[in-house]
């Protein structure tokens, strides 16, 4: 079968082929149709992150992706032909207490395998043999879309916490970012009932800030959040999201990398003020996001993926700043 794979020894990404799976008692063999590009697979692309599995050179590259189920036990609780979404995150050898309780994304013994990241093989190949209690059951009605789900439970997970924190509704939120994560963000909120502004560096004519008026959002408005979200993956959007908090405001970093940025511990403290960091996504993040993604007008999903051939995805991870929010590639 096709994957594109990550050599780590030679430091290229290529195609290559590899023996179809065989599926396990208990699994289920899965048929891959699509898969998702974001900024950890072009940062992947350019190993400045991830680890191939224990003892190989290389990795099968692909965390977001949807599937079918091609082959499974006659009593198991999936069948041939139901559609799924693969999480990402195994538990750690160690059993952490967070593992043990099913919390995988919160694993602290650092001994957690992330497909397609870290350890573990992903989902940009044809086949893959599965453990149904990491997949996530789709409608297949959702079947063209369910490759969102992946990064929607991301958002889910987030938003949930800071409602949680949050002393009070929110009135208003901020997005930092017009990525997939920032415009899932947004639309999450919207769903929530939630006002959001985005702030971000595309032009006002920009495809991705088009979707966004489209659900309602403003977009480089000055504003003081209740709720912040920072989902551009630079240090600097993070410590803009942190000072336009207002009183017992939150805000969740999702991808800032390290840098050198001005805190404003004092006001952070005298208007009580939450900072936290949030990855992955629980089981019940998951559920959300395939409710959310039901709920969501069908046209406006069209218009935030744009889909290629799986020929095409080495072009795709080296593009970093694509008009669709979303880049999905076929598999099958």
């Amino acid at each position: 079968m096709k994957a594109y794979t990550l050599d780590f020894a030679a430091r290229r990404g290529e195609f290559r082929e590899l023996a179809e799976p065989v599926r396990q008692s208990g699994q289920v063999l899965l048929r891959v149709a699509a898969g998702g590009v974001c900024g950890t697979d072009r940062e992947l692309a350019a190993f400045h992150i991830g680890e191939p599995p224990a003892g190989e050179p290389f990795l099968v590259l692909g965390h977001e992706a949807c599937a079918q189920v091609v082959e499974a036990d006659r009593m198991g609780p999936l069948q041939v032909g139901d559609w799924v979404a693969p999480m990402v995150r195994h538990a750690c050898a160690a059993r952490c207490p967070f593992c043990l309780r099913g919390r995988v994304d919160q694993c602290n013994s650092g001994g957690y395998r992330d497909s397609g990241i870290v350890g573990r093989h992903g989902y940009f190949r044809q086949y893959v043999a599965e453990d149904p209690t990491h997949l996530i059951r789709v409608p297949a009605a959702l079947a063209e879309f369910a490759v969102l789900l992946e990064p929607l439970s991301v958002v889910e997970k987030a938003v949930a916490r800071a409602l949680q924190l949050a002393a009070a509704p929110a009135g208003q939120a901020l997005v930092v970012g017009a990525g997939p994560i920032g415009c899932l963000t947004a639309l999450v909120l919207t769903q929530r009932g939630i006002p959001v502004t985005v702030h971000s560096m595309e032009p006002p004519d920009h495809p991705r800030v088009q979707w966004l008026k489209r659900i309602g959002v403003l977009y480089n408005q000055p504003v003081k959040a209740d709720l912040a979200f920072e989902a551009a993956g630079v240090g600097a959007a993070a410590e803009l999201a942190i000072k336009s908090l207002a009183p017992n405001g939150v805000c969740a970093i999702l991808g800032a990398r390290e840098a050198q940025v001005e805190m404003p511990f004092r006001t952070m403290i005298l208007e009580n003020q939450t900072v936290f960091g949030s990855v992955n996504a629980d089981r019940a993040s998951w559920e959300v996001a395939v409710t959310d993604l039901a709920r969501t007008d069908r046209g406006l999903l069209e218009t935030f993926v744009e889909r290629r051939s799986f020929a095409d995805l080495p072009r795709s991870l080296v593009e970093t700043a694509p008009q669709a929010a979303k880049l999905v590639h076929i598999l099958h």
